[in-house]
């Protein structure tokens, strides 16, 4: 396993380090609604929860961009908003790609230079939206690519396709997933990515294991998984 904390992954100097999203005149916040509802008042539970989503891949992106290299991000899942730009603030020459759930891409407001594809949100099912992400050149699977797969799963709907996207992450990468599952279905779930230490742990403190937090946390799991380079070369495409 590989420990992000440890000193053969890099020291973890990103993890917690606080940013607040640049201002910028005139421009509302980007705000994604992916199930639907009406504008209701916002339900606090809910605000917690995306907050923590929130603040989880910020942490997962900032340790990507400052310690692992990464500079390219797919958004699978499109889960909570401002990924995109959590992302161009650690490097603002990131790539991003958002692969949105099949009806919502039409109101994904996308982050300057970020693309959107529609596609299933729960895994990589078939292997098309990779073949997209491959022959349209949006994603160089040669070199490192992250893909933040973090709408949480349950134990009845793990993630699918997670083979065919290790296959294709010639370059090496990672994976990152949340998921309300019991934690041996969670951690199962990153096979056949390394996983990276923890291994999962609740979302409001990871990287932390949950044994060194006594606090109590959301009950929602997140992870982190490693492909590593396995050489460079053209795919066919079946």
């Amino acid at each position: 396993m590989t420990d992000v904390r440890g000193p053969k992954a890099g020291p973890l100097t990103a993890v917690f380090r606080e940013r607040k999203p640049p201002h910028v005149p005139g421009r509302k916040p980007r705000v994604v609604n992916l199930d639907g509802s009406s504008c209701a008042p916002p339900d606090p539970d809910r605000v917690e929860q995306t907050r923590l989503h929130q603040a989880f891949l910020g942490r997962v992106i900032d340790y990507l961009c400052a310690d692992a290299g990464v500079r390219q991000f797919v958004d699978w899942g499109c889960s909570v908003p401002g990924t995109a730009e959590r992302v161009h603030r650690a490097d603002a020459e990131a790539a991003v790609v958002h692969v949105a759930p099949h009806g919502t891409a039409g109101i994904l407001a996308a982050a300057d230079d970020a693309a959107v594809l529609s596609g299933e949100a729960s895994g990589t099912g078939d292997g098309a939206l990779l073949r997209r992400l491959h022959t349209s050149g949006l994603v160089d699977f040669d070199e490192p690519v992250a893909v933040l797969m973090t709408r949480p799963f349950t134990e009845e709907a793990p993630p699918t396709g997670l083979a065919a996207l290790h296959s294709v992450m010639r370059g090496g990468g990672y994976l990152a997933l949340t998921s309300t599952a019991p934690r041996t279905v969670a951690e199962r779930a990153f096979d056949p990515f390394l996983p990276v230490e923890p291994v999962v742990a609740d979302l409001t403190w990871w990287p932390y294991p949950d044994d060194d937090v006594p606090a109590p946390g959301c009950g929602t799991l997140g992870g982190l998984g490693r492909a590593p380079e396995r050489g460079r070369g053209v795919r066919r495409w079946h």
